[in-house]
């Protein structure tokens, strides 16, 4: 989501009242809901309905009203296009300004307006630490679920981290669920005051089919921007307490920058940095989660992850916080494969929060690969229910949908997350694959290459499109497929396997035999492999190592009726007819245990006419 920002030439200059209280008093959530409510407005592109986004209103000066937002959501303005304030009563107002803060996507923006509407209360945002709840309030972005987003989603969270700004000006972290379309709405305190500013959220898969996702708020802080401004001589009638002169980084600091490499794929530097925020606090159970699921899902180190996530729920479970404690169980459990206990895990986050789709997407994940689809079903409607807007329960509905072989219900999930979250490389390619199991190869390619646009470096991508580009004929663009597989992922023994299928198709048998040689090394136990080689050395007219591989396939699996016949043949060429009747008698017997009577039937003819 990295946007190239222009910085303007001048700034306006605000004034912001800041309204503190002298004894904090927490806030009931409905009150700070209708604060939220009262001071965040809807940003669209006149031309473009769906192009918007949110702001949190913080001054009037006789009718001009300013607020913030995130520069993105209005960044199209430097190239002509309108947008819009939608107000709290369902007003709407032309932009008369905009302007960016430089080195943070912030934007100002202004309009115009004879109404009254409420300002934000400008909160210390320094006090904001990881024990900090907070609450979003934004509009959702139209999409197919949500086609009239006129209602404001208030999404409550806590903070995980506040430090040094990073990548875009970010510099607090949260878990709140926010969607599209939020970014720029107001991030509030329990005292109802503002905080921050949301940017973005991030949506990260654990596992190949988004077996469960972690959702992260990432936002720049009042006092942050304050601080920018203030560089610039910006005068904005407040200011920010003084940054402490210790130029010792904090916990939080090193939380923040950990999670900016780990989007960045530079796993090893954001482990780095996880470590290090635990050294300064051996109590920061977030950042062990954290680094549980970097170990995890960056270098697959499946034990250290564990280890990272039974710490993290002991630590939630000693801080009081059950549901994250049972939310680390529940992924511990996960990635050791241990679904029932993963399960056992989600039940009880459930109990303890029942309207937290998460909760359910996470068990019905869990369902899902212990082989309870159906339940696993039930459990992504009810996600559904709760968040209309969940793009990753229609994706995971789908993908157990298509185990079940509902390829058409699974097509039609996959296009409604596509709808809601358009650059998920996880939904393009679960599409391709749903096509391809209803035999639609140009449709399964079609949407395999949007996978590889969206990410060049998923080796499944390419493998599967591999397999729809060769039974469509294109041999060629097969063998590149699957050598890109290849290059992106050295030890996987299918490509390995299917690029030699297809090379021995264009007659490259020797090419094809070095294939399903690496294939062998990596999986020694695959009697596929060994019967496909010894097809490659029977075209080149290498009885024996044919013979040899088509036995040690017979050793792996005595009961694939087509090892015994395809030996048979090669038998009966190298002059041993005696062996070769033999194979294509225990052939004959396989297929007919098994059913398959038009092979039963051509074995039977072939030992007819040697016999």
């Amino acid at each position: 989501m990295k946007d190239t920002y222009i910085v303007p030439s001048a700034l306006i200059g605000i004034s912001i009242i800041l309204v503190q209280s002298s004894v904090a008093v927490a806030l009931s959530p409905s009150q700070v809901e209708q604060i939220g409510r009262e001071i965040t407005v809807r940003i669209v592109n006149s031309q473009n309905s769906s192009d918007s986004g949110s702001g949190v209103i913080i001054r009037r000066s006789g009718n001009i009203y300013t607020l913030l937002t995130a520069y993105h959501v209005v960044k199209n303005t430097t190239s002509g296009s309108k947008y819009e304030i939608i107000t709290p009563d369902k007003q709407t107002y032309a932009i008369t300004s905009v302007k960016r803060l430089p080195d943070v996507d912030l934007a100002v923006v202004e309009f115009s307006s004879n109404q009254t509407y409420k300002i934000a209360k400008i909160g210390d945002s320094d006090k904001v630490t990881a024990s900090t709840t907070i609450y979003v309030c934004g509009f959702p972005g139209k999409t197919a679920a949500i086609s009239n987003p006129e209602t404001a989603f208030f999404k409550k969270g806590q903070v995980n981290a506040n430090g040094a700004p990073q990548r875009d000006g970010y510099n607090i972290i949260y878990d709140s669920q926010t969607i599209r379309g939020m970014s720029g709405g107001a991030v509030l305190n329990e005292q109802g005051e503002l905080v921050a500013i949301h940017g973005r959220a991030d949506e990260q898969s654990i596992g190949e089919q988004s077996q469960t996702q972690i959702i992260t708020g990432l936002g720049t802080t009042i006092y942050s921007a304050l601080r920018q401004m203030t560089k610039l001589g910006v005068d904005v009638g407040v200011k920010a307490s003084p940054i402490s002169t210790s130029k010792t980084p904090k916990a939080d600091d090193f939380y923040i920058a950990g999670y900016e490499k780990y989007t960045q794929s530079n796993f090893s530097g954001a482990i780095a940095d996880y470590t290090q925020a635990i050294r300064l606090n051996p109590n920061y159970a977030e950042a062990y989660y954290q680094r549980g699921r970097v170990r995890k899902n960056g270098l697959n180190e499946t034990a250290n992850a564990a280890k990272d996530l039974r710490k993290a729920g002991e630590l939630f479970f000693a801080q009081g916080k059950s549901a994250e404690g049972y939310r680390s169980q529940g992924f511990e459990r996960w990635i050791l494969k241990d679904y029932p206990g993963a399960i056992n895990a989600y039940n009880q986050a459930i109990k303890i929060n029942p309207k937290d789709a998460q909760n359910y997407n996470s068990r019905g994940n869990a369902r899902a690969l212990s082989g309870d689809n159906r339940g696993a079903i039930d459990d992504f409607n009810r996600a559904i229910k709760l968040d209309a807007n969940f793009a990753d329960a229609y994706l995971n509905r789908g993908a157990s949908r298509s185990e079940l072989g509902d390829n058409r219900g699974a097509i039609a999930d996959f296009t409604l997350a596509l709808k809601i979250n358009p650059q998920d490389v996880l939904i393009y390619y679960n599409l391709g694959i749903a096509y391809y199991n209803l035999g639609q190869r140009k449709a399964a390619i079609e949407n395999l290459n949007q996978a590889i646009k969206i990410n060049p470096q998923y080796p499944n991508a390419y493998y599967n499109r591999g397999i729809a580009r060769s039974e469509s004929g294109d041999k060629k663009g097969a063998v590149e497929d699957f050598t890109q597989a290849i290059k992106l992922n050295p030890s996987y023994a299918a490509a390995y396997n299917n690029r030699g299928n297809n090379r021995s198709d264009l007659g490259d048998n020797r090419g094809a035999i070095e294939d399903f040689t690496q294939a062998i090394k990596l999986n020694p136990n695959s009697a596929l492999y060994y019967y496909n080689r010894g097809a490659a050395r029977y075209q080149l007219q290498d009885k024996q190592g044919a013979i040899a591989d088509f036995t040690q396939a017979i050793r792996i699996n005595p009961q694939n009726g087509d090892f015994y016949y395809k030996r048979g043949i090669v038998k009966i060429l190298a002059a041993d007819r005696k062996g070769g009747i033999a194979d294509f008698r225990q052939a004959a017997q396989l297929f007919q245990k098994q059913g398959r009577t038009a092979e039963y039937q051509q074995v039977m003819q072939v030992i007819r006419q040697w016999r």
